[in-house]
C-alpha cells in the first residue's frame, strides 16, 4: 500500500493520522529487521550443518563402496549379488514438519526396522561385505538428515528473501511516500498559517485606522 501526497486532504487531522501510521510502519520495519537478523543466523547454522552432513555422507559412501569392491574381489560377483538380493528394496520413512522461527521445515524420521538386513552366514562372506553393509546403512540415514537440512535451508532462504522484500518496500516505497505526504501537508498548513497571519495583521491595521 502506498499513498500519493497530493491526493491527501491537507488537514491537521490527516497530518496527525499520517504521523501515527508512519510510526507504526517504523516499528514494523524494526521487527522485520530483527526477524531478518535471526533468519540470517539460522541460515548460517543450517549451511554449516549441511556442509558437515554432506561431508559425513560422502565419507560413509566412499568407505562403503571401497569395502564393497574388496568384498567383491574376495567373494565374487555372484555371491555378493545373492546376499544383496536378500535386502528389501524399499524402507519406510515418516515425514512431518516443525516450526523454526515461524518457518515450517520438514522432519524425516526413518523407520529403521523396515530398513532390512541382508541374510547371510558370517562364515560364508568376507568381513568387508558386513562392514560395507553397515556403512551403507549409516550413509542412508545420514543422507535423509542431509535432505531434511537442505529443504529446511531452502525454506529459510525463501523466508529471508520475503522479509528482505518487505523491508525494501518499506524503505524505498512506503516510508518515502509517507514522508512526502507529511511534508506536503505541513507545507500547505504552514502556508495557510502565514496567510492567516497576514490577513489578521491587515485586519488589525484597518481596525486601528478606523479607531483613529
Amino acid at each position: 500500500m502506498s499513498i500519493e501526497a497530493r491526493r491527501v486532504l491537507p488537514t491537521k487531522i490527516n497530518l496527525i493520522r499520517l504521523r501515527k501510521e508512519e510510526q507504526v510502519i517504523k516499528k514494523i520495519r524494526k521487527v522485520l529487521d530483527e526477524k531478518r537478523n535471526v533468519l540470517l543466523l539460522y541460515v548460517r547454522e543450517a549451511i554449516e550443518e549441511y556442509e558437515e552432513k554432506y561431508r559425513k555422507a560422502t565419507e560413509l559412501l566412499e568407505d562403503a563402496y571401497r569395502l564393497y569392491y574388496k568384498a567383491l574381489m574376495k567373494a565374487g560377483y555372484e555371491k555378493v549379488k545373492s546376499v544383496a538380493e536378500t535386502v528389501p528394496r524399499t524402507f519406510r520413512i515418516t515425514v512431518g514438519e516443525r516450526a523454526l522461527f515461524a518457518v515450517k521445515v520438514p522432519t524425516i524420521i526413518p523407520q529403521t526396522e523396515t530398513l532390512g538386513k541382508p541374510s547371510y552366514d558370517l562364515a560364508e562372506v568376507p568381513p568387508e561385505l558386513v562392514e560395507a553393509s553397515t556403512k551403507l546403512k549409516e550413509a542412508t540415514l545420514n543422507m535423509l538428515k542431509l535432505v531434511e537440512t537442505e529443504v529446511a535451508l531452502r525454506s529459510l532462504i525463501e523466508e529471508l528473501r520475503k522479509t528482505q522484500r518487505l523491508i525494501n518496500a518499506i524503505d524505498y516505497a512506503l516510508l518515502p511516500a509517507y514522508d512526502r505526504a507529511i511534508r506536503y501537508i505541513r507545507l500547505i498548513l504552514d502556508e495557510r498559517m502565514r496567510e492567516e497571519f497576514i490577513r489578521l495583521k491587515m485586519l488589525k491595521r484597518k481596525l486601528a485606522g478606523r479607531g483613529a
